[in-house]
């Protein structure tokens, strides 16, 4: 049965007059950030400030914070498209399928695609995917001999393309440089408690990013339309704060910029094809980063990329072995730059997109795959049909109708 949208008339109309009581206009907060953005402009200041805000009377500051000298750029600064390399970049994406409870065999499937491309050469892009089905009952359950969650699913998810990434760099370590390794997603890679095996996960991701620097492989984690990041918009309620204010003070808002996003400041400073100044994210998440070594801090930049039809903002993250390399990041932002003019009024990393093309599983593979499964239970003598009588009547319901004539 459809929905029934009459009957959601009167919410509707609350939802409207909410609505309008909400101040959805950011101009003026935006203006101010501005003005503030573009006043930035003292690096031993704000050097001075940040380090009031990591002080033990001060809590919940996770803003940005510039690198440490010589590395640091100035914050308001922002660095025109340099020429692109020749180079050879490699990216990863993964796709999951999740195990399913009410099934009598528990399994779940990770499958990574790899995408290789050689800029300024003539060689052919080169493609491929490891799929893994794990299914052993010490992999697919907690010590309580609970399913796992589709968290730890997805952390380790995080971890296999990571590794991938990481044994595809060390394969090419020795082509064209620069080699850069390009993954679609924030690099503070976060293992909540609940995950199973969480520790062992991290050290992992850790390991591959060990391997990826060994390589020497120019790692960036791409992050599309970054609606969520707000650490620049906190750094810039900071600086205008007096000391007096910032001592004893939680810092974990914004203040008078409550409500605004890196993203919007950025869209109105940097033109199609710039990018911003490198900083860190100040959080003790990131701490531990940098405590498995300097090089392993994560830093950041913004970056508008254009298709010439349509700009968007993306954030990129890179571990503080590239960000310390001048010519590094401009490789890497020229690099960024053309992946993301070649796919049309598209402007997204070229490679990122064939890989998740070549990760994605899709609904009629993973139907296959249950019954490949259901299969080899079947040559056991296991039952297969597995889901309860409640839950095989929905799948019923909610399967594709076939219509029949009556005589």
């Amino acid at each position: 049965m459809a929905l029934e949208f009459n009957k959601l008339a009167d919410q509707v109309l609350k939802l409207r007059r909410m609505l309008e009581e909400i101040p959805f206009d950011t101009s003026d907060r935006l203006q101010i950030a501005l003005k503030r953005f573009r006043a930035a402009d003292n690096l031993d200041y704000i050097h001075r400030r940040i380090e009031l805000a990591r002080s033990p009377q001060v809590s919940g500051y996770r803003g940005a914070a510039p690198l440490d000298a010589p590395y640091h750029e100035i914050i308001c600064q922002t660095f025109p498209p340099p020429p692109p390399p020749s180079a050879t970049l490699i990216a990863a994406d993964g796709s999951q399928v999740y195990p399913n409870e009410q099934a009598p065999f528990h399994y779940f499937l990770i499958n990574t695609g790899l995408f290789v491309y050689h800029h300024g050469g003539d060689a052919a892009p080169e493609a491929t995917t490891h799929p893994r089905l794990i299914f052993h009952p010490d992999h697919v359950h907690d010590a309580s001999g609970r399913l796992i969650s589709a968290r730890t699913v997805d952390a380790q998810r995080t971890v296999f393309e990571m590794r991938e990434l990481a044994d595809l760099a060390w394969e090419r370590r020795s082509e064209a440089r620069p080699l850069v390794a390009l993954y679609d997603n924030h690099l503070l890679f976060r293992v909540n408690k609940d995950v199973t095996g969480h520790t062992r996960l991290f050290q992992d991701y850790q390991a591959a990013l060990v391997k990826l620097h060994d390589a020497g492989a120019l790692l960036a984690g791409y992050v599309d339309s970054p609606v969520r990041s707000r650490v620049v918009i906190r750094l810039l309620h900071l600086l205008a704060l007096p000391e007096a204010a910032v001592r004893g003070s939680d810092l974990s808002g914004a203040g008078d910029l409550e409500g605004l996003r890196d993203l919007q400041l950025f869209n109105l400073v940097l033109k199609p094809g710039e990018r911003s100044a490198l900083m860190v994210q100040n959080s003790p998440h990131n701490f531990q980063f940098r405590q498995r070594g300097v090089s392993y801090e994560i830093a950041f930049f913004y970056l508008k990329v254009s298709s010439g039809y349509q700009d968007e903002i993306a954030r990129v993250d890179i571990p503080m072995w590239v960000a310390r390399d001048r010519r590094a990041v401009d490789e890497l932002h020229a690099l960024l730059l053309e992946q993301c003019q070649m796919q049309g009024r598209n402007p997204y990393p070229y490679a990122l997109t064939r890989a998740d093309e070549l990760a994605y599983v899709s609904s009629r593979d993973k139907q296959k795959l249950d019954e490949i499964v259901r299969l080899e239970l079947r040559r056991r003598g296991i039952d297969p049909r597995g889901l309860p009588a409640k839950a095989r009547g929905k799948a019923l319901a909610r399967s594709p109708k076939r219509q029949y004539e009556t005589s």
